[in-house]
């Protein structure tokens, strides 16, 4: 519970207190394509899960050769090199490409 002062002195004085407050004339703010963003996550989680996928069928036809399995071997890692690049191809578009907005604060009513 709060504890109020009975010395109207005091009172006074806190009434005579102001606070400035300095703003800046205008916000900058960086924004990312959040098209781009989605696309790199799916691009990324694609390479990661084919990548271990190649390596499995790789490691497989090194321990039993056979003509499928060298198939499947050559088709993930073909999908791990496309989705691989696709997913630098989106990173560079989300480093490269931010989006900066900015406003005068005098376009907001202060109230």
């Amino acid at each position: 519970m709060a504890k109020t002062d009975k010395n109207p002195t005091e009172r006074i004085k806190t009434e005579d207190t102001k606070v400035e407050v300095n703003f800046p004339s205008k916000i900058q703010i960086e924004l990312v394509q959040g098209n781009e963003l989605r696309h790199y996550e799916i691009f990324f989680l694609l390479t990661t899960l084919a990548l271990s996928t190649a390596v499995s069928f790789w490691t497989t036809y090194v321990i039993t050769p056979h003509r499928a399995i060298i198939f499947s071997a050559w088709a993930f890692s073909g999908l791990v090199l496309l989705s691989g690049l696709l997913t630098f191809y989106y990173r560079s578009k989300l480093y490269n490409g931010k989006i900066t907005k900015s406003t005068s604060l005098s376009t907001f009513k202060i109230e």
